[in-house]
């Protein structure tokens, strides 16, 4: 990367932080009324440093401070931006500024084009493949049809969501899918974090 691009990178980055500084209260008061044109702008801004960059905020406040998640939306190229995106991050009074998508412990529901799978619907059994480290899942899906992509869509979704963002693109191999006949064997979605992170 020419030194220049390098600089300009790191540039936008300052810039970010030193805007987020001056709206921060706009943030931390985000409501049902004001969210729009406030992620709207935070997006805009976000562009500047990498146009892929994603971001949610917590709806409540955890311990007075409002979680504030830069995420590269499961792009692993994308991850070294965004750890240098939170690196150069203020210290901030009312926010929790994390890296990635955290795992969640709370049960899936996923509804996407028409499709709902919770964690009754989706399961699994894997081969941990210790030369590249990597974990081989097969996920075995109530109602299965491969002609139908919200399903895909519908199993990363939640498997981004247990495992969390940057376990989900770094610790797991291939995925297979394939139609659910019965269970035995099989573990739920739900258990994928306690099965296959090592």
């Amino acid at each position: 990367m020419p030194i220049k691009r390098l600089f300009q990178k790191k540039d936008q980055a300052a810039l970010f932080w030193q805007w987020f500084k001056e709206v921060q209260q706009d943030y931390y008061q985000l409501s049902e009324e004001n969210y729009e044109p406030l992620f709207n702008q935070l997006e805009k801004k976000l562009r500047k440093v990498h146009k892929d960059l994603a971001f949610e905020f917590s709806a409540d406040l955890i311990n007075g401070k409002r979680e504030f998640i830069i995420s590269a939306d499961g792009v692993e190229e994308l991850f070294p931006v965004v750890r240098e995106l939170v690196d150069q991050a203020p210290s901030l009074n009312g926010f929790d500024i994390i890296a990635f998508r955290q795992p969640s412990e709370e049960g899936c529901h996923i509804s996407i084009d028409g499709l709902t799978l919770t964690d009754e619907d989706v399961y699994f059994d894997y081969l941990y493949d210790p030369e590249a480290e990597l974990v081989d899942l097969r996920f075995f899906i109530k109602g299965f049809d491969a002609e139908n992509m919200a399903y895909d869509q519908a199993v990363f979704i939640m498997m981004d969501t247990v495992l969390g963002e940057y376990d989900a693109a770094t610790k797991v191999g291939s995925i297979e899918m394939r139609k659910l006949h019965e269970k035995e064997g099989l573990y739920s979605i739900s258990e994928l974090r306690k099965q296959v992170i090592r």
